[in-house]
């Protein structure tokens, strides 16, 4: 798969009514490596529509459709990027700011293989923040628990993704039936795996999260990815697919110790938090199957 510079590799962003953040994230694709990479923003619905933002860059070609979830909008952007000729597909979202090597680290890492879905590093850039920060440490670890850098990662977050067109066209793109931005990228990397090909890990693929968040929005995000993995459930039992196991009361101890075994500001805050996060997914699980039994 070799590419040519610039013109076959695209990236694709999902935006929802954060029209400040959008700008961030466009202002750090303009100081790709290599580029500015051809993106497009699909502005899921919002309310006041997003041209204008887009507009400021000649390198951005805004779509936008009825509100429908983050799925559904990269599955857009993407199909859009592959009718232009792009041969490599880079996923962010709007609240990040990748770093100027990004696009040029996944496609390198995916090297000559079509098959090979790359997922990068994300880091948290709103260090002040400790439900950001609580937030991002449980990302981490379960990068590090289930051995990303060794291959043997089930997912990567959507926020820092890259695959060649043609995988993402034979896989059948995100799965719209997740309506939410919670558990979609976990099943894709099952399917990618399952289907496709290897998940490599790039930690020199680089995008800054800022994910401003309180404890409100902190329990909402959490109990979405709750509602998020009964929805996976759900759709692998109608595939017929084994759910994921179930873990070892060892993976949480870990998890719970994660924050302190790094340094930094408000570890036990962190800590707490992070098993916070576990009830608030049990809450969101238990929501969501009642919910479809009702």
């Amino acid at each position: 798969m070799a590419l040519s510079e610039g013109a076959d590799v695209a990236v694709v962003v999902p935006s929802y009514a954060r029209p400040d953040r959008l700008a961030a994230c466009l202002d750090a694709l303009a100081r790709q490596e290599g580029g500015p990479y051809r993106t497009y923003v699909v502005d899921d619905g919002s309310p006041v529509p997003l041209d204008a933002v887009c507009a400021a860059h000649p390198w951005v070609t805004c779509l936008r459709q009825a509100n429908a979830g983050p799925a559904s909008a990269r599955n857009a952007g993407a199909a859009a990027a592959r009718d232009a000729g792009a041969r490599f597909l880079c996923f962010t979202d709007d609240d990040c700011r990748p770093q100027p090597g990004w696009c040029r680290e996944l496609v390198a890492a995916a090297g000559d293989d079509p098959a090979r879905l790359v997922g990068g590093r994300v880091e948290n850039a709103l260090r002040d923040n400790v439900y950001a920060a609580a937030s991002q440490s449980l990302c981490d670890y379960l990068y590090d628990y289930f051995g990303a850098a060794a291959g043997n990662a089930p997912f990567f977050t959507s926020n820092n993704i890259g695959c060649s067109a043609e995988g993402f066209a034979r896989l059948g793109g995100f799965d719209e039936t997740f309506p939410l931005a919670a558990a979609e990228d976990r099943d894709f990397g099952l399917r990618w795996r399952d289907r496709i090909g290897p998940l490599v890990y790039a930690p020199r693929a680089v995008v800054d999260h800022a994910h401003a968040l309180t404890l409100k929005r902190f329990w909402r995000q959490h109990a979405n990815y709750g509602r998020g993995a009964r929805h996976l459930h759900r759709v692998m039992a109608a595939r017929e697919e084994a759910r994921p196991r179930r873990e070892r009361v060892a993976f949480y101890a870990g998890l719970l110790a994660h924050p302190l075994q790094h340094p930094g500001q408000a570890r036990l805050r962190q800590s707490a938090l992070m098993g916070l996060s576990q009830i608030a997914m049990v809450a969101g699980y238990l929501s969501e199957a009642d919910r479809k039994r009702g």
